[in-house]
């Protein structure tokens, strides 16, 4: 147990349980004082640094800002074994996570997505230092011990610090909900799901930079949230979340939700939080995993998720990992997902109404280790995949996106006299509500037709943006036509092209060109 949970509630189990009267609040002078007093520089440093805003969603309920209200595009990285088993310190097997965190800070991505507790196939709840995370199996008694490197959840605590100094928010599911056995105490005794839940919100809530994510891909009949009772179990470690956070304690079916931004990971196979959730109050944006696969239209679950009332924002989370071997056991198994399959998810997601997008990349998903490897192709220790070719190319959308105006983006089908139907060529358009840019994404060079007439100009400016390099370059021609035809300079396979097409009296810079001072969340 680290100092701040000494400075909170004591050393005790039973302590935790009790209300919360402390609250983390890095920002107030006088804790952090006391913290400086009692453990040293090194809390007040992490006191006084300048970490992540928290974020919200936005008026418009289409995107995620920051608290202040700046546009942020969520760009997740995927790594659900991270917390069980990384190290604080070089192995032999493996360097520190924060080699992992620093790389991803640098290339630009902005959340990680990763599971507190989860059970290995063949393996256990235990982390890289040999520590279970509960009192005999009891979810609603974490196993805390006296000192800052000796349970389960310091290195969680070493893990929320080192993502805040590099500037990076944490997507947290605080369990596999797949894993979760029919029977389990927490569905039987629903105050086990709350006393969890109510820890990780006294511990964590209060943490300007994590996002809750419950659920975790229960795709086993029975085991989602449309069986009533595993409904009931998300619910409590909801609530238990919510009120450990606003230092209450009532296992009462209401909290105040306003603290805590959460969403729900859904079973695969082009599924939505929102089928099932987007009514629930805790719910504040939805998630989608399309499944790793070879063969997608992840663009119509985007697509579904926007026309649910009232707007939540939505972005694919689960898809297309990688350097992984297809899920879909009818596409072919001796080829793997390329930087190509990555980039089409991506783009077709974002273009057609996403806030965001996650990558992944199959050597994260298990956090393969030297001499590991795991399900579906995972043999490259996650250290020497850290510069895989998609991970620099998903940024490159990133920056496209902030380019132009954000919070005004919609996704517009009508632009397109034929979007080329479901396959691996279909284009997809987004535009600015106020008609000032578009984007058609094409993911083979197809040539297409463009109909201008709800956009303004002219004069405009037409660009071609390469998603390979993240490069534009200008195109020569008059674009003040109301049907405008465009031929992309290169036509295959992995040969996408995105048209960036402006109004010309926006004087709006070359595509992907943003200067750091106005990327989102930073």
């Amino acid at each position: 147990m680290t100092c701040l949970q000494s400075a909170e509630a004591g050393n005790s189990i039973a302590a935790q349980s009790r209300p919360q009267h402390v609250r983390r609040q890095f920002w107030a002078t006088a804790l952090a004082a006391a913290l400086a007093w009692s453990c040293g520089s090194a809390w007040l440093d992490a006191a006084e640094s300048r970490g992540p805003e928290p974020l919200k969603v936005s008026d418009n309920g289409r995107f995620l800002t920051t608290a202040s209200g700046k546009p942020f595009f969520w760009l997740g990285d995927t790594c659900w074994h991270m917390y069980g088993k990384s190290v604080r310190a070089d192995r032999d097997d493996q360097p520190s996570v924060g080699k992992y965190f620093a790389n991803r800070a640098e290339k630009g991505f902005n959340v990680i997505q990763s599971v507190l507790v989860r059970e290995p196939i063949g393996g256990s709840k235990k982390n890289a230092y040999g520590f279970e995370p509960f009192e005999d199996d009891d979810w609603s008694r974490p196993r805390i011990k006296p000192g800052e490197n000796d349970d389960y959840w310091d290195h969680i605590d070493w893990c929320v610090r080192a993502a805040q100094r590099h500037g990076l928010y944490l997507a947290v599911l605080p369990m596999w909900l797949q894993s979760i056995p029919p029977g389990h105490p927490m569905e039987t005794r629903l105050e086990v799901a709350y006393r969890y839940g109510h820890f990780l919100g006294r511990r964590y809530g209060r943490e300007p930079h994590l996002i809750w994510v419950l659920g975790g891909d229960a795709y086993e009949k029975g085991r989602n949230v449309d069986n009533p009772v595993r409904l009931a179990l998300v619910r409590a470690v909801a609530e238990g979340i919510a009120d450990g956070t606003a230092g209450t304690d009532g296992f009462d079916g209401s909290a105040d939700w306003k603290l805590a931004l959460m969403t729900f990971h859904p079973p695969g196979g082009n599924r939505s939080s929102g089928q099932w959730l987007h009514d629930e109050p805790w719910l504040d944006f939805n998630m989608i995993q399309t499944t790793t696969r070879f063969r997608f239209q992840n663009w119509k679950t985007v697509a579904a998720d926007y026309q649910r009332q009232p707007p939540k924002p939505t972005f694919d989370a689960e898809v297309a990992y990688e350097g992984s071997l297809s899920l879909n056991k009818e596409e072919p198994q001796d080829r793997r997902i390329r930087p190509w399959d990555v980039r089409r998810a991506a783009y077709w997601s974002v273009f057609a109404g996403g806030c965001g997008f996650s990558y992944g990349h199959r050597s994260f998903i298990g956090w393969i280790r030297k001499g590991e490897t795991y399900r579906y192709g995972a043999h490259i220790p996650w250290y020497e995949s850290l510069d895989a070719p998609g991970a620099f190319q998903v940024v490159y959308l990133r920056r496209l996106i902030e380019s132009r105006p954000f919070l005004t983006r919609i996704p517009d089908q009508s632009l397109l006299a034929d979007d080329g139907g479901g396959g691996d060529d279909h284009l997809q358009a987004t535009r600015d509500h106020r008609g000032r840019f578009a984007m058609v994404y094409s993911p083979m060079g197809r040539e297409f037709t463009l109909k201008a007439r709800a956009l303004a100009g002219p004069p405009r400016h037409a660009w071609w943006f390469d998603p390979r390099t993240g490069k534009a370059k200008m195109i020569d021609g008059d674009f003040s036509g109301d049907e405008l035809r465009f031929t992309p300079p290169t036509r295959g396979e992995e040969q996408d092209w995105v048209l960036v097409l402006d109004a010309a009296a926006e004087n709006f810079p070359p595509p992907g060109n943003v200067p750091a001072a106005n990327r989102s969340g930073e």
